[in-house]
């Protein structure tokens, strides 16, 4: 996965300082997929993916957007594997220091340790205004096509 690269076609909604929103049509995939509430939160909201516009594109363009596997496997780490290891290890401490209710009290340790761990990450994702423009490739295609 680390060589290969996840591609979709989709829309320029907007295009503006260089910045480009396009919107992802969704797909048969999209309805077996685990993590659809990242990406599309409600059923009526469009997939949306922020890139850096480096060649020119117009609202309506249609685009074809390559993530690197890379990416992909960066962003399940921190989004899946970190937390999982923080509640094994919040368990295991807390199993080690607290002396009454052993289990009740690792449990709550460990599941506040990955409530920060979230808020921290979506606090950080919030100062970072510029989006992974340069792990993204973006193709223009004719609009009639």
């Amino acid at each position: 996965m680390y060589k290969e690269e996840l591609t979709e076609s989709g829309i320029v909604k907007e295009s503006k300082d260089g910045i480009a929103e396009i919107i992802i049509p969704t797909s048969a995939h999209c309805e077996e997929c685990t993590a659809k509430v990242y990406c599309k939160p409600s059923s009526n909201s469009d997939r949306t993916i922020t890139v850096r516009d480096s060649i020119g594109l117009k609202p309506g363009d249609f685009v074809l957007v390559s993530v690197f596997g890379s990416n992909i496997l960066q962003t399940s780490f921190f989004i899946y594997g970190l937390p999982l290891l923080i509640l094994i290890s919040g368990l295991l401490l807390g199993f080690k220091f607290f002396d009454y209710q052993k289990e009740f009290f690792s449990t709550i340790f460990s599941f506040s340790l990955v409530t920060i761990y979230y808020f921290a990450l979506k606090h950080r994702l919030k100062k970072i205004s510029t989006p992974l423009e340069s792990r993204i490739i973006i193709q223009r295609y004719a609009k009639n096509l």
